[in-house]
């Protein structure tokens, strides 16, 4: 239960808090290169026009140890207030032989639905990003955010099948509003 609530939250803060630049999914969508996996990517995957835009993420170590402590460098811009009934799809996928398997939702991990995003933020943010003067509540008002560095502790333990490469595709929304979307290519360690 623990590491599921920590990668939510992971999930949420990459939402919210990341500059953008080339990566593999780039190459391979824009140039047609296949570039070979190498942990961690990412990109928007939605229209220019939504209000979450990605412009930086960092994320250390590559890959990411579980349990283990990650580092989150992070620019995102907020184009207009984020509301109080934020929730996430979230479609993930495992590399199984060479190819991308969905995780089904089981007891709230895999490919799920998160309805009460800000609830979840407001009970992480003061933790990890209030010391970054990173709003905490819902509406969050439209503004640049910035996060130089900042360590999340990775409770629990990955089940034996759960180390891996993994795609993990969240598709943030509000009532009638689309707000952003983010891939993501992750790989688990124990």
């Amino acid at each position: 239960m623990a590491f599921r609530i920590h990668l939510l939250v992971i999930y949420i803060t990459l939402f919210l808090l990341s500059i953008y630049h080339i990566n593999a999914f780039k190459l391979e969508k824009n140039l047609g290169l296949k570039v070979p996996s190498l942990g961690f990517s990412w990109e928007n995957c939605g229209p220019a026009s939504d209000p979450i835009q990605i412009k930086t993420l960092v994320v250390a170590p590559d890959p990411i140890h579980v349990p283990g402590n990650l580092s989150l460098s992070l620019v995102v811009a907020i184009g207009a207030a984020l509301p109080t009934d934020i929730h996430v799809s979230v479609t993930m996928e495992k590399k199984v032989g060479g190819f991308y398997v969905k995780v089904p939702c089981i007891d709230n991990f895999g490919s799920c639905t998160y309805g009460n995003l800000c609830e979840a933020w407001a009970d992480a943010c003061p933790k990890y990003f209030e010391q970054f003067r990173i709003p905490c509540k819902c509406p969050i008002p439209a503004d640049t955010y910035t996060i130089p560095g900042a360590v999340i502790k990775i409770g629990g333990h990955l089940p034996s099948v759960g180390a891996g490469d993994y795609r993990l595709t969240g598709d943030l929304g509000s009532s009638g509003t689309h707000l952003g979307c983010l891939r993501l290519q992750i790989t688990l360690k124990d």
